[in-house]
């Protein structure tokens, strides 16, 4: 009897009931998920908030089921709406309702937590894109073998789901389910007054970062609050009043998070130092330089190299004893960074020496030709890959140019993607040791070399198993398998430095290693899960930024953090026998995660690895120093930190404000009539 009541009890409230059986297999994954990737419940390595008393938890589990309820309960009442209007009332309904939203959030989280566990929170579409050589397609192609494994699971569940939908509708039930039995009304009004109080809920959400933290990684709050915003953004700014920091002037399209700074107008536009003061660029100092002969240059770029290859051993064997040696004969700098920690990015900062797109400084290849350099690229990727060729001139007439793109059919994966293509390491060498017996070798000479060895999934089936017996399949590549993670990357360096010890012979060899500026450096680190993550280009850490740099020249003077836009001169300065002392200390080196326009997080790093970031979506600032990160205002407040909190936000309006100018003074030229 009690079952009876029961049954007729559910199936009179059966539009709650289903509901609620909805959010919470949703609640339960939901959260487990973020509990395993941001140990959100425990606290975990550089997670600003964590809710770990039992008063914090529950009104955290409180406010997700009320932003879940909200979500479901309107799609609920959209679909249970269609339904009455087709006249279909069975159990059927319920369960289409049930399982398709299970589908729909299944697909999403696996998406987001083991699809993209390349990435982490920071990830948006500007740095997909900046992964992609500055295109959104090719940077989703990264997680191209992930997706196609995760849909042929879903699609296995969705024909699971079909046919038991099926059995569903073709059984005959011993009650009147399939009648039209009017359901109570306490869904719809339950529903209504939380859709109604959500707006004022969400607004005060977005001022509390304790509370905002955790509900953004919420799928549902995620999706509310950005309709809310996108419906009070009254002047089409991107802006509204649901999102932190929100937008101080709803009517203005010039004001808002993030903005233009425009020098001088009194009006402060990014709500960020009042009205910017721009800071001139410093003079570029290879123009003090006169272009002339000097030594052959090499400069070899690898592929994700952390600073620590250096040290780094695997089976009490070091990963990297070539380049140990030319650090023990020549230099190296200990405190070296990648400013972006992307490779398109790095490798035009690195030639073209700027952040700011044609801000006039000398490019490294123009300078060399017009000193009478010969140039030579020969790279293991592709150097289309975001246009990277174009914008250094590695194209440029009278420039030798193989890349991966030339040597297409000694790929060493099937892809044909330009951020797929690689060289092996052999290839590479061998290309090199062609080219270089072609040379005339009383012309100075500028050889680049680029070697992919430790790009992800950091092995290929022809790379060699140096310190290894196996590497790590691409699907077992997981935290909970660190360690073999780490091996097979480590393994991956150890072949770049055989490649880079064949570099050395071969200038040996022709007895031309002392007449030779040999310069290597990484483009960007890579996070090994040490931090949470794996991959690199949306944190900023030592892991995914922090590169080695050598020069076999034992005569440089490095006690200065150094960024890759200053390598170039070093190199030249280095080949023509000049004074090389980077002695500067106070130094710093700007990073940012993003772009100029739009970054998601800046920061600079001195020497020493002082470092400290600052994130646009919450307004906060990390100090390394102090471990933790700290409200945007209270810095300002505090005289100790408030110079370092503003020079950093200075130079980024600086920089970007002469991106902008130099922008609109390229276009002005290109009108006819200029």
């Amino acid at each position: 009897m009690f079952l009876v009541t029961l049954e007729k009890l559910l199936w009179r409230y059966r539009r709650l009931v289903t509901v609620l059986i909805v959010i919470s297999i949703v609640q339960f994954f939901e959260l487990a998920l973020l509990q395993v990737k941001y140990d959100i419940f425990t606290g975990g390595f550089l997670q600003p908030f964590s809710y770990q008393s039992w008063l914090e938890r529950g009104l955290f589990l409180l406010l997700s089921f009320w932003y879940d309820f909200v979500f479901f309960g309107v799609l609920a009442s959209l679909w249970f709406h269609a339904a009455d209007r087709l006249n279909k009332f069975g159990i059927l309904i319920y369960y289409s309702f049930t399982v398709l939203i299970w589908l729909a959030m299944g697909f999403w989280l696996g998406l987001k937590f083991k699809v993209l566990s390349y990435f982490n929170d920071t990830l948006n579409y500007q740095i997909i894109s900046n992964l992609g050589g500055g295109s959104l397609k090719r940077g989703l192609l990264y997680a191209t073998n992930e997706i196609a494994l995760f849909t042929g699971i879903m699609a296995i569940v969705i024909i699971a789901f079909v046919l038991s939908a099926r059995i569903f509708k073709q059984y005959h039930y011993k009650r009147d389910y399939h009648r039209r039995i009017a359901p109570a009304g306490a869904f719809k009004w339950l529903l209504l007054m939380t859709v109604f109080l959500t707006p004022l809920l969400t607004y005060n959400i977005s001022d509390y970062a304790f509370l905002r933290y955790g509900l953004e990684k919420k799928t549902t709050y995620r999706l509310i609050s950005s309709g809310l915003d996108f419906l009070t953004d009254f002047d089409d700014d991107g802006h509204g009043l649901f999102f932190y920091p929100k937008d101080t002037a709803l009517f203005d399209g010039h004001i808002y998070p993030g903005a233009l700074d425009i020098p001088g107008n009194g009006i402060d536009e990014d709500g960020l130092l009042g009205d910017a003061k721009i800071i001139p660029l410093a003079p570029d100092p290879l123009k003090a330089i006169k272009p002339r002969s000097g030594k052959h240059i090499v400069l070899i770029v690898l592929e994700t190299a952390r600073v620590d290859l250096l040290t780094q051993q695997v089976n009490g064997r070091y990963v990297a004893p070539v380049m140990r040696e030319i650090a023990r004969t020549g230099t190296a700098a200990e405190y070296a960074y990648s400013h972006t920690g992307y490779t398109t990015t790095s490798l035009t900062a690195l030639f073209n020496r700027e952040l700011i797109h044609d801000d006039n400084r000398i490019r490294l290849i123009d300078f060399l030709q017009e000193a009478g350099y010969g140039i030579s690229i020969i790279s293991g990727q592709d150097e289309s890959f975001g246009d990277i060729a174009t914008h250094t001139g590695m194209n440029k007439k009278g420039v030798y140019y193989f890349d991966a793109r030339v040597a297409i059919a000694d790929r060493v994966f099937p892809s044909k993607d330009a951020g797929s293509l690689r060289l092996s390491e052999e290839r590479v060498v061998e290309q090199f040791q062609q080219r270089f017996s072609e040379l005339d070798l009383q012309t100075p000479q500028f050889i680049y070399l680029n070697f992919q060895a430790a790009h992800f999934p950091y092995s290929h089936p022809a790379m060699q198993k140096r310190l290894i017996k196996e590497f790590i399949p691409r699907p077992e590549i997981l935290a909970e398998n660190r360690d073999r993670v780490a091996d097979t990357y480590w393994n991956a360096i150890a072949n770049a430095d055989w490649a880079v010890g064949q570099v050395v012979e071969t200038l040996k060899k022709h007895k031309l290693y002392e007449d030779t500026t040999l310069v290597i450096l990484g483009d960007h680190g890579e996070s090994l899960f040490e931090d949470g993550f794996l991959g690199h280009g949306h944190a900023m850490n030592d892991a995914q930024t922090h590169i080695p740099l050598l020069f076999n020249d034992p005569n440089l003077q490095i006690k200065q953090a150094i960024g890759q836009i200053d390598v170039a001169e070093m190199a030249i300065r280095s080949a023509f026998g000049l004074s090389n002392r980077w002695l500067d200390t106070d130094h710093s080196v700007f990073q940012l995660v993003g772009n100029l326009t739009f970054p998601v997080l800046i920061g600079y790093v001195k020497y020493g690895g002082d470092r400290i970031v600052f994130d646009f979506r919450s307004q906060r600032v990390f100090l390394n120093t102090l471990n933790r990160w700290e409200t945007y205002q209270a810095l300002l407040e505090n005289p100790a930190q408030s110079e370092r909190i503003s020079h950093l936000l200075s130079e980024w309006e600086t920089l970007k404000w002469h991106e902008f100018d130099f922008r609109q003074q390229s276009q002005s030229k290109q009108k006819p009539g200029h």
